[in-house]
């Protein structure tokens, strides 16, 4: 009889730390895909080339994530002396992004310009945000928050190497719950545990009385 209440004792305690242990249930999967408004960024006039930019095709990431929206080269044919210049290149880049599991979509748009001057040997080019950096889309039951930046220039023309302008989605992952139901929480099912524990101990006392009451 002893043996059998220290194991209902021993049960009890396992479902108590299986409660306490949140379920593994993998990170959430999104397709994603970078547009920029033109894939050049001409000098202004009079200048033999301009800044290039890149689509970023669709591809998967899983959970929060660093990506790339677009690589950054420049192209010119002017002397290091009279290097050609930009002085408002206006540009859209544009994130469409798919919550794997719902198949939802949204889009999100960031606007900026370069400033600067580039030539055969050189490149000085900056970078400037116009609108928000920061912005949210609610896919299949859960938080994207997309952050443009950081901003990383592009070198001469012959670099070997491209600039880049990054992004970072931070995916809440508790938002919602894409199995459609309702998962208790560990604290129901602690108190649950310590329920059944209970009953199943009273009874075992319950039944020694009865067997001891016989016995005399």
């Amino acid at each position: 009889m002893k043996r059998s209440f220290t194991a209902l004792m021993g049960t009890t305690l396992a479902l108590l730390l299986l409660a306490g242990s949140p379920a593994w249930a993998g990170f959430v999967g999104w397709d994603y895909a970078w547009t920029p408004s033109s894939l050049v960024v001409a000098a202004d006039s009079g200048g033999t080339g301009g800044i290039s930019m890149t689509l970023q095709a669709q591809a998967h990431a899983d959970g929060t994530s660093d990506i790339i929206a677009t690589n950054l080269r420049t192209f010119s044919s002017a002397p290091r002396t009279i290097p050609d210049s930009v002085a408002q290149g206006n540009y859209t880049l544009t994130l469409s992004l798919t919550d794997t599991a719902s198949g939802q979509q949204g889009t999100a748009a960031f606007t900026g310009f370069f400033s600067g001057t580039f030539s055969t040997t050189s490149s000085e080019v900056r970078n400037t945000f116009t609108g928000p950096t920061s912005q949210t889309l609610t896919l299949g039951g859960h938080k994207y928050t997309i952050t443009i930046g950081p901003y990383a220039p592009p070198g001469p023309p012959s670099a070997a190497n491209a600039g880049t302008i990054s992004a970072h989605v931070d995916v809440d992952e508790d938002t919602g719950n894409n199995n459609g139901g309702d998962t208790p929480e560990p604290s129901t099912l602690v108190l649950s545990c310590l329920g059944i524990s209970f009953l199943g101990a009273a009874g075992w006392r319950k039944w020694k009385r009865g067997g001891q009451v016989a016995a005399a």
